[in-house]
């Protein structure tokens, strides 16, 4: 058998608008399953339409984490494992690359391999971010992400103010991850970046475009996989909107017990 050949290039996906968390997380599916089936990789920059809870894969749904200043926000369920994520004022990515891509021979190292090039392009505008370099567990662990630490978060200050989840398929990796740039009322407790530095009034449509293109072309280079714009193929869009239908959608998927 011909092995296939590894990607020239990286498709740069930017979503138009904030979105519904269903359909955030249907395209990430998608787009996983086009680096199985079609060895294609794409880095895409999204946003959330509303506060939005992403539970993790294995985490349950029961009434204690029902209780917050979250209670009654949307919620879905992610493909990646991991604590819940308030998705708010943020901005969020997922990297997607195929199994023959020597990145996905080692998860561990696909961590670094995009947290670093982010880390220099903040450095640039002047936020020395690092990585936390430890991590840390409990006994009972919180319904947050961001209250939870990994070696491999990138923290401004010691705070947290990046966290990324992985899934695998068929030596496949999907990626993504949550920039916190501002504090949400519903999660006070997690400062964001730009209030971290108080420049809350950075946060404008002009930053985050910037930052996405600074931060697509830091990744592009660190890679050493040449950038092209592109948007969805109908069969990854019909997938996406048949997944957002039938599975992300679902209270059956979003409220389940006991994950398989």
């Amino acid at each position: 058998m011909t092995a296939s050949p590894l990607p020239d290039h990286c498709r740069l996906l930017n979503e138009p608008a904030p979105q519904p968390g269903s359909w955030n997380m249907a395209v990430d599916e998608s787009l996983l399953e086009s680096a199985v089936s079609d060895q294609i990789c794409s880095l895409r920059w999204y946003r959330w339409d509303q506060a939005t809870i992403s539970l993790g894969y294995f985490q349950q749904n029961d009434g204690d984490a029902q209780q917050g200043p979250w209670e009654g926000l949307p919620r879905v369920r992610r493909l990646s494992g991991g604590g819940a994520i308030l998705h708010h004022h943020e901005l969020t990515y997922s990297f997607t690359v195929p199994a023959n891509h020597p990145l996905a021979k080692s998860p561990p190292e696909l961590y670094v391999a995009i947290h670093q090039p982010l880390i220099d392009v903040l450095a640039a505008h002047g936020l020395n971010v690092e990585f936390r370099g430890v991590s840390f567990r409990s006994a009972s662990e919180p319904f947050l992400c961001f209250g939870r630490g990994d070696e491999r978060d990138l923290v401004y200050q010691g705070q947290k103010i990046l966290g990324s989840a992985q899934r695998r398929r068929r030596g496949a990796i999907v990626q993504h991850g949550s920039l916190l740039l501002l504090t949400s009322e519903y999660a006070p407790e997690f400062p964001g970046l730009l209030n971290l530095v108080e420049q809350p009034g950075r946060y404008s449509e002009e930053f985050l475009n910037a930052l996405t293109t600074d931060f697509s072309q830091a990744i592009s280079t660190a890679l050493k996989l040449p950038l092209k714009s592109g948007n969805l193929t109908d069969e990854e869009s019909l997938r996406a909107r048949t997944l957002e239908k039938e599975k992300y959608s679902q209270d059956s998927w979003t409220s389940r017990k006991k994950q398989v």
